[in-house]
């Protein structure tokens, strides 16, 4: 680090990067040029809003396994909103920068310009005109806007971005050690370039010519910051300290107004008088008017904390919106000096936690891919902000139009939104927060408004319940399916009796008593008992008692066998000359039966043969037993579609077959 003496007050100003050529004295505010070994003044530096950034000169950090220093930053606004960059010395001469905007951290580093990026060769043309030297300003911005139009791809070292914003942005002040002059009021074209993932690329057209950087989109948590500042009511060991909150009176009719995140909101809405105030501005400038009287109800209050995911937020926000189908909902901006943004949107009394993307999702077939999962459309629709309240990062104003789209995978949602007249789109991905949890967090003391209906991406409950089926029920039929082959295979199925008999159609044909036959075993087992008997075009059927002998109970029986054939376009028969039937749980013990024979009137005479098998395997109650294992996840299969129709039949993009008349009601 090399100090020189401030040309204004002869106060030390630091140079602590060998690259940096601007700073600012901290005593004086004077702008500070380095040229070799001299210093000159270029003017006095305007006074940067208060903020709640952790982040201040002297932070350290890490970002792809190399560790960089803040030495100063740059405050840069345009027409809709505000972000800080803050300049990185990472050493050996090499620097880059850490813009913060909207809770996320875009790190780069400056490349050079290649001889075919769009406006390059433009741009040179002109420097080398009649009037010689390269004198762009205003012309710059206007080669970018002309090349560098919104979905445009470009190709940046063999890597292919695509252009996601395009805005004019304005030097509001800096402090610290920069690597150009940021005057207040030096204008520049800023181009936002999205890779694949969370790649990106930013390109300025300003009077200095083009320049290019590189990077990659990084959370607060990946950067592993250290040597942060105190954040004014938020860190434990911070002191509120002065001009580092924001609390004064509306311009209009003076009732006082708090900006909570001071250096973060671009918007403040006086709850009194309605004036949409810009927070950027010391005095809280009126710049606008919300609307109507602020008098929507707050289920989530401005100024409550509460701590989700591990993290703590404060409700800064609120706005309504509507859209063109009448619908209307609530939307919450909740903020964190360390995480950022988030939105709690309420609809119908359910709620979902919604964070901004660093970039859009990739795409397959139309649908977009996040977290690994396709997301199907359920919704494109026209919105209008109809009521705000509070302050918001963007400069948001009543009637504020944007179209949206959104595409579900429960419990995520995604949002893709465009806002006319902007070059930018956003993407936004939400996941289902059950009304209790919203009510914990905050410490809501009102209870909130019972969910009514299906929403878009609300866990099905049904779904939940029988996520459980899914490795259960075929765990089960597989574990019955191996007792029973271990039953059947262990059974053996020995006979325990087998006679001969005789039917004659002239004899009295009385009951026949057989011979006695021992059951043996330990436990009721079933026994089958077979019939054989030679029938052609004809029937054969015995009635049969079995008898215990022991206790004389009698189970009755019967079996018969039928077999019929002949020719019609050809032979056919149907039948069989053998039959049986199966008696269950019978006791060990000895038994014998009692069978009386008959047959069709033609018969006159047939033998028939009957045997007895224990042991045998009942295989009707395996098919029972796998009717009962399924008949629940049926059930909750079948109220698990009705719940997906009912989701969808809030949808112009259901997947779901609609009878011909249209009327799905019978789902509901």
């Amino acid at each position: 680090m090399r100090n020189y003496d401030c040309p204004q007050c002869g106060a030390a100003v630091p140079f602590r990067s060998s690259v940096t050529v601007f700073a600012t004295c901290g005593f004086c505010r004077s702008m500070v040029v380095r040229r070799d070994a001299e210093v000159s003044l270029m003017g006095t530096q305007a006074v940067l809003p208060p903020d709640l950034s952790p982040l201040t000169i002297g932070t350290r950090g890490t970002w792809g396994g190399r560790d960089f220093t803040l030495v100063g930053r740059v405050r840069l606004t345009y027409d809709e909103g505000a972000w800080t960059e803050w300049c990185a010395d990472f050493g050996n001469g090499q620097w880059g920068w850490v813009a913060e905007a909207q809770g996320l951290y875009y790190v780069s580093l400056e490349i050079a310009v290649p001889a075919d990026f769009p406006g390059v060769q433009e741009l040179a043309a002109m420097a080398d005109g009649p009037a010689g030297g390269l004198r762009l300003g205003e012309p710059a911005l206007v080669v970018g806007r002309a090349q560098m139009e919104l979905e445009r791809r470009v190709g940046i070292g063999g890597v292919t971005y695509v252009v996601s914003d395009v805005k004019q942005a304005t030097v509001q002040a800096a402090e610290g050690e920069l690597t150009f002059a940021a005057v207040p009021g030096r204008a520049g074209l800023s181009v936002d370039l999205r890779g694949e993932g969370d790649a990106f690329a930013s390109a300025e057209y300003a009077s200095d010519g083009v320049r290019l950087f590189t990077g990659r989109i990084a959370r607060y948590e990946d950067l592993r910051f250290t040597e942060l500042r105190p954040v004014p009511g938020w860190t434990v060991e911070a002191e509120t300290v002065k001009g580092q909150t924001a609390a004064t009176v509306c311009p209009r009719c003076g009732a006082p107004v708090e900006v909570r995140a001071a250096g973060f909101s671009l918007t403040a809405t006086c709850g009194n008088c309605s004036g949409v105030l810009d927070a950027t501005d010391p005095g809280l400038k009126l710049i606008g008017e919300a609307g109507r009287a602020q008098s929507e109800e707050q289920l989530v209050p401005l100024g409550a904390r509460g701590e989700i995911g591990g993290t703590t937020y404060e409700c800064i926000g609120m706005m309504r919106r509507r859209d063109q189908y009448d619908e209307s909902w609530s939307e919450y901006l909740l903020f964190s000096p360390f995480a950022g943004y988030r939105w709690l949107v309420t609809y119908s009394g359910h709620w979902s936690l919604v964070e901004m993307l660093a970039s859009a999702p990739k795409e397959n077939a139309g649908q977009p891919i996040w977290r690994g999962q396709a997301h199907r459309l359920f919704a494109r629709a026209k919105t209008e902000v109809t009521y705000v309240l509070g302050e918001f990062y963007w400069r948001v104003r009543q009637g504020e139009v944007s179209f949206a789209s959104d595409f579900i995978a429960p419990p995520w949602v995604l949002s893709e939104e465009s806002y006319p007249g902007l070059s930018e789109t956003t993407w936004s991905a939400g996941e289902y927060l059950p009304s209790s949890a919203v009510a914990a967090a905050f410490r809501l003391t009102q209870p909130l408004p019972e969910p009514s209906g299906p929403y878009l991406n609300e866990p099905n409950p049904h779904r939940e319940k029988g996520r459980t089926l899914r490795w259960l029920f075929p765990v089960a039929a597989l574990l019955v399916l191996l007792i029973q082959a271990l039953t059947a295979s262990n059974s053996g199925g020995r006979n325990v009796f087998e006679s001969s008999f005789v039917y004659r159609a002239a004899e009295t044909n009385a009951p026949v008593a057989t011979q006695e036959f021992r059951i043996e075993g330990t436990r009721p087992q079933a026994i089958e008992i077979g019939l054989s008997a030679p029938v052609d075009n004809a029937w054969f059927a015995v009635d049969i008692d079995l008898v215990e002998v022991a206790t004389k109970k009698v189970r009755e029986v019967g079996v018969g066998v039928e077999f019929y054939s002949g020719f019609d376009d050809g032979p056919w028969s149907e039948g069989s000359t053998t039959g049986s039937t199966v008696v269950p749980s019978v006791a060990p013990g000895t038994y014998y039966l009692v069978v009386q024979a008959a047959t069709d009137p033609a018969v006159t005479e047939m033998g028939y043969e009957l045997r007895v098998k224990r042991g045998v395997t009942l295989w009707a109650n395996l098919w029972i037993t796998l009717t009962a294992l399924a008949v629940y996840p049926v059930f909750r299969w079948i109220r698990e579609h009705t719940f997906e129709r009912r989701r969808w039949s809030q949808s112009d993009y259901s997947p779901h077959a609609v009878s011909d008349s249209g009327d799905d009601d019978d789902d509901a």
